[in-house]
């Protein structure tokens, strides 16, 4: 009987493969998919917590660092005036700055979202605020001062309703930071509601996220009873992710620590809900590997007696496939099951290769969408900044400086937004960065000087990207110029080699090390990853918009000399014919 059963025949073969490869995979997926189940869903689950706690820390300190910068007055000429003469107890000449620093306070507090309230206070108790003047119990901010300034320089009170009866977190810095004597304050509330908006996110049905303070006191939690009590999580002054038993169950959590503000940023995710997606995932998978196994069974039988000399030809095709070449085609002229095998193999590889097509169109859309709206931000402090340089200069009757600094803005604006158009043409461009160039010398105390040189004057009519070069000065403005003590100079230069349109942006200032260099440029060419999305934002956006409209040939080149000067070089290509599509 055993006699009549030949292994060297294709249909012993393919009965016997068919069973090794069915159910081996299949024994060892029952065996060990428990397991391995556990770890990806407690992995997911966990790195999901992990990701929502470091958006909601880098979204607290990226608000409290906007809210720090609106408390750095120093140089606030109306507050200067109002604390000199009320310190003085000179009222009546007060009143004006007081009514100013009303106005000023009040359009900064709607100028941010959840931010209630800015005052100034002084060491008897009186405060100034976006509410009037009137004294408080001046204690309560003393014992938020007992802790100590937070590295940033700020110290942070405890959750507490403030004078118009909100809940609210108190920021509070000195006013003269470098003067212990002047003993004025100035502060913000920070609604509560707002770190409610922050940690809205559901982690499952029943998990959540909280904020506690270093010592493990509630500054924010769902369940508002709970705020201003201790955690009765707290062993949490640790970042990371661990397991915690409390009250019969069992908790995930995940936490981040604010370097802005001391806080932890806690999730908890209940590991009865992991465990239940996990036996009902158990349950399906033993269903599936019965209903695999019958299945895999009978087409064992069935396609091992039907299956012959075409299982070649479609093996060499599909090993063909698996080797990325996505042009084969099996050639069919039969009707049985191997050519209807053969046409939907020949079906997929058609929508693999659309797919893939697709996916690509769709990934480089994707970057140009990204970086269009990189390049259109706008930094607040520039804007802040230039406007208060133009009263300075209305207040000192520099009226030609202030309408000239006027028209330069509103240039710089108009340009900067170019009517949403992706290209403009180079003389845009260049006018573009003359207006900020101009702004900034004034902003620094004409520092600097620059010079703007287009060569060729054939192209300065053709199109380029818009904001490639302005990102580049700024570079060298802050990074160059301001960091060194000579008398700094910017040279904007612009030429045509060959079938190559060239910039330049050169700077006398502090330079840079030949190792820096190299990192740079290798970040540039994609030779080495950056540390972090920050590091060398600028010149990164720059060098991804040129490579993605023009390809790996183009983009942004960094040479120069420590303590001499530091040149940036952009390459375009250069059309004849009319220049780039708008």
């Amino acid at each position: 009987m055993f006699k009549k059963i030949e292994i060297h025949t294709i249909r012993t073969k393919l009965i016997i493969s068919f069973l090794l490869i069915g159910l081996v995979p299949l024994i060892i997926f029952a065996l060990f998919s428990y397991k391995i189940y556990f770890g990806v869903i407690t992995e997911r689950t966990s790195a999901y917590s992990q990701e929502v706690v470091s958006r909601m820390k880098r979204d607290i300190d990226t608000y409290f660092n906007d809210i720090e910068k609106f408390l750095t007055r120093e140089q606030d000429f109306y507050i200067n005036q109002f604390i000199k003469l009320t310190q003085i107890h000179d009222f009546a000449n007060n009143r004006k700055y007081t009514f100013r620093i009303w106005e000023d306070f009040n359009n900064l507090r709607y100028m941010k979202p959840g931010l209630e309230d800015i005052a100034l206070t002084f060491s008897n108790g009186k405060r100034i605020s976006c509410y009037g003047l009137y004294y408080i119990d001046i204690e309560a901010i003393n014992y938020a001062l007992a802790d100590g300034l937070k590295e940033s320089g700020i110290a942070i009170t405890s959750p507490h309703t403030n004078f118009s009866r909100k809940d609210v977190v108190s920021i509070l810095r000195p006013y003269y930071p470098d003067d212990a004597e002047a003993r004025v304050l100035i502060s913000a509330d920070i609604n509560i509601d707002m770190l409610a908006d922050i940690t809205n996110v559901k982690l499952g049905e029943k998990g959540y996220v909280f904020i506690a303070d270093g010592d493990g006191n509630i500054i924010y939690h769902p369940d508002r009873d709970l705020i201003g009590q201790k955690s009765s999580f707290y062993k949490l002054n640790k970042s990371g992710k661990y397991s915690y038993i409390a009250d019969d169950n069992k908790y995930i959590l995940n936490t981040a620590k604010s370097l802005v503000t001391g806080w932890n940023i806690v999730s908890v995710a209940y590991a009865s809900e992991v465990e239940a997606e996990l036996n009902q995932l158990k349950k399906i998978t033993i269903l599936i590997s019965g209903l695999i196994l019958f299945v895999i069974i009978l087409l064992t039988m069935y396609l091992s007696y039907a299956l012959s000399h075409p299982i070649r030809e479609l093996e060499e095709v599909t090993q063909q496939a698996a080797n990325n070449d996505l042009s084969v085609k099996i050639e069919t002229q039969s009707k049985d099951e191997i050519a209807q095998l053969g046409k939907s193999f020949n079906k997929m590889i058609s929508k693999i290769k659309k797919l893939m097509e697709e996916n690509i169109a769709e990934q480089k859309l994707l970057r140009e969408l990204e970086m269009e709206s990189l390049d259109n931000q706008i930094k607040p402090h520039f804007i802040y900044n230039t406007l208060d340089l133009i009263i300075g200069q209305l207040e000192n009757n520099n009226s030609n400086k202030a309408t000239r600094l006027i028209e330069a803005l509103g240039n710089f604006f108009r340009l900067s937004l170019s009517h949403g158009k992706e290209m403009v043409k180079i003389v845009s461009e260049v006018e573009h960065v003359k207006n900020y160039l101009y702004i900034q010398k004034l902003r620094q105390g004409e520092k600097y000087e620059y010079i703007i040189d287009i060569k060729d004057l054939e192209i300065r009519n053709k199109y380029i990207p818009r904001l490639l070069l302005q990102p580049l000065v700024e570079n060298a403005i802050y990074h160059g110029i301001l960091k060194s003590e000579k008398k700094g100079l910017i040279i904007v230069k612009g030429y045509l080699e060959g079938d190559t349109i060239y910039f330049e942006v050169i700077d006398n200032g502090m330079g840079m090390e030949e190792s820096k260099i190299k990192e740079i440029n290798q970040i540039l060419q994609g030779l080495k990853e950056p540390i972090n999305e920050k590091q060398y934002f600028g010149l990164r956006n720059v060098n991804q918009r040129i490579k993605l409209k023009f390809g790996e040939g183009y983009g942004l080149f960094v040479s120069g000399e420590i303590g001499v000067k530091t040149r940036m070089i952009i390459k375009l290509p250069y059309r004849q014919q009319g220049g780039y599509d708008v």
